[in-house]
This record gives C-alpha cells, sequence and structure tokens, in this order.
C-alpha cells in the first residue's frame, strides 16, 4: 500500500469514528488462531495448544494439508511482522505476547531465524509489561532457542538466565517446557553436562503429567545428551522406550529424531550398517514431513555413518544435500556441511578427467 494510501485510510478512520482497537484485536487474534490451526497441518504432533475464543468477527480459515499451511503463513508474513512492530496499543499487551509462539513451529521449518528473534522480542517486551509469568516463559524460550541456533550465545545466556529467574512461578507442565528449552539451548551450545541436566528435570516433571506425545520426547532428549556424553547403551535404552509412544501417536517428526539418536549411539558403537539404517528411517519420516531443516541434520549425520563405511561418494552426496537445503534457510551451517563435502577425496577418474589426463 502506497504511503499516501495509508495516510488517507487513517484519516477517515479518525474522521469516522471506527473502532480502530477493536480492528487491531480482530487482527491479531486472527493472526494467532489461524496460525495455531495452518500449524496443526505443519505438525500434529503435540495436538492443539488451547487458544480460547477469538474476538467477535475474527474469520477462520480452512487448511487442507501443508502446502495450503505453507501458503497461508507465506501469505500472512509480512502482516505479522507488521502488527508485532506497529500495534502498541496497552490494550493488546496480552494478544502481541501470545502470537509469536504461535509462529514459531513455521519459523523455524522455514528455517526464518531471523524473523523469529524479532518476533519473539516484541512479545517478550509485552509480557515483561504484563508481567505473565507463562506468557515470559513462551516467548523468552522461543527467543532463546532461535539465538543460540544463529550462534548468538552470549544473548542466549541472557534468556536462560531471565527464564531461570520466573520458572519457580510454572505449574509442572510449564516447567517441563522451560527445563527442556533450556537442555535444548546448551545442547545447541555444546555444553551437553548442563545440557542433560536440564533434560532430566524435564523428564522427571513430564512422568507427572499426562501428556504421552511429551514424554517420548524429551525420553528422546536425554538419550541424545547420554550419547553426546559417551553413554551409548544407555542413550539406546531412553530412545527404545520413546520409540513405541510416538509410533502409536503417529508423531512421526519425533519418531525421527528419536531414530537419528540410536542411529548415532550405534555409530559409536561400531554399529556403521544398522546406524545407515537408522539414519534412513529417520530421513524417510522428515521427508514425508517436508522438514528440510530437519533433514540438513539427519543427513549430516547419515554421511558420517557413511564414510565409516569406505562410501565417500554416498558421504559427499549427503552432505552436498544438506548444504543445499540449509542454504535455502541462509543457514551459516550451509557452509560447513558444503566444506565437509568438498574435504572429501574425488574418485580417480573424475581426477584424471579434471586435470585433463
Amino acid at each position: 500500500m502506497h504511503d499516501l494510501v495509508r495516510a488517507y485510510g487513517t484519516e477517515l478512520g479518525d474522521q469516522e469514528g471506527d473502532d480502530r482497537h477493536g480492528a487491531e484485536a480482530r487482527l491479531l487474534d486472527y493472526l494467532r488462531h489461524n496460525a495455531l490451526t495452518a500449524g496443526q497441518a505443519l505438525d500434529a504432533r503435540l495436538g492443539a495448544e488451547p487458544a480460547g475464543a477469538p474476538a467477535p468477527g475474527v474469520v477462520p480459515i480452512a487448511v487442507d494439508g501443508r502446502a495450503e499451511a505453507l501458503a497461508w503463513f507465506r501469505q500472512e508474513e509480512a502482516t505479522t511482522a507488521a502488527a508485532l512492530r506497529t500495534l502498541d496499543d496497552p490494550r493488546l499487551r496480552h494478544r502481541r505476547a501470545a502470537l509469536p509462539p504461535a509462529w514459531v513451529g513455521y519459523n523455524a521449518v522455514a528455517g526464518r531465524w531471523a524473523e523469529e528473534i524479532s518476533a519473539e522480542r516484541f512479545g517478550l517486551d509485552a509480557a515483561l509489561l504484563l508481567d505473565d509469568p507463562v506468557a515470559i516463559a513462551r516467548t523468552g524460550a522461543n527467543l532463546a532457542r532461535a539465538l543460540a541456533e544463529t550462534g548468538q550465545s552470549s544473548e542466549a545466556d541472557e534468556q536462560v538466565e531471565l527464564l531461570l529467574e520466573h520458572v519457580h512461578r510454572l505449574d509442572p507442565a510449564e516447567r517441563a517446557a522451560i527445563e527442556r528449552s533450556i537442555g535444548w539451548v546448551r545442547g545447541r551450545q555444546q555444553r551437553y553436562g548442563e545440557a542433560l541436566h536440564h533434560a532430566r528435570s524435564a523428564l522427571a516433571l513430564y512422568r507427572t503429567v499426562v501428556r504421552p506425545a511429551l514424554l517420548a520426547r524429551e525420553l528422546n532428549a536425554v538419550g541424545w545428551y547420554l550419547a553426546l556424553l559417551g553413554e551409548y547403551r544407555e542413550a539406546i535404552t531412553m530412545c527404545e522406550e520413546a520409540l513405541p509412544i510416538l509410533q502409536e501417536g503417529g508423531n512421526r517428526r519425533n519418531e525421527a529424531a528419536t531414530w537419528d539418536s540410536i542411529a548415532y549411539a550405534r555409530q559409536r558403537l561400531g554399529e556403521f550398517g544398522t546406524a545407515v539404517a537408522n539414519h534412513r528411517t529417520a530421513l524417510r519420516l522428515l521427508e514425508a514431513l517436508q522438514d528440510d531443516y530437519n533433514q540438513a541434520e539427519v543427513l549430516d549425520h547419515l554421511a558420517s555413518a557413511q564414510l565409516e563405511l569406505g562410501g565417500e561418494a554416498e558421504a559427499r552426496a549427503s552432505w552436498t544435500r544438506a548444504a543445499d537445503l540449509l542454504e535455502a534457510f541462509g543457514s551459516p551451517r550451509a557452509g560447513r556441511m558444503r566444506a565437509k563435502a568438498k574435504a572429501l577425496p574425488r574418485p580417480a577418474a573424475h581426477r584424471a578427467e579434471r586435470d585433463g589426463s
């Protein structure tokens, strides 16, 4: 919209005495409630977040499958960013704080980390002004994860400190979610002992909450950090406890993550063929979900296992594919994947052709 048209619309609204606050509330509710609906089409692993009733007049969307969900998110990206940036009426703070967490799943799948950081900052500012511990926990945890994902470690640490200040104000389910998020951040920072500590705390809390999908997800997290710390057999035991729960619930993304954890542990135990097979299982699940970002992570692990079996060409192809996927998200990890692929020796025939011999 041209600036003059926008200014004229604002002028008309003022002249007519329109209910600007009501319109802004409906817009924020539209963006949040429909993001939750579209998010279910992207990833139904945990069930819909209780959203409450939107403001009267909010139009719900119908989403038939992943492609329509992605199309809706892409259509409303700019509007959501503008709404968070400009709708600063104090009466809208609850809605502003609640909006960014509804978009976190899409931003993660699409690798929109800069946008995720910006959105969660707006949401956290509103949550702090409200002194709402749940909103602070959710926006702060999402912000910490996005900062850690993009290598902004010191800023992620600041958010972790904020979370730890407020965690005692939360009920067990929310505390478990925060412990899990802190564990994830510490894992990204390669502080695996701390990551395991927080994951175990989350797991203990999830065992008291009747949410099988969350329990299984955290079993895998504990297993993953155990594997990173060299406790491979215990890691496999934890992950194998998670698998049937995830399969029964149709939780394919976390099932994929669990197979990937098992494969990592198997590889470190020297069971390279089994590790490759487990990685491929994880990859098939993620391909079906069109989850390119997590595919790249599994491809990185698969390439390492392929290399152990002497499959240099296969490993090169896996790392190259991982780099291609990550480049589409603008991830700095793409360069590392490409460097791994290029570091592998080329077949003799290819070298001779390149050298003209």
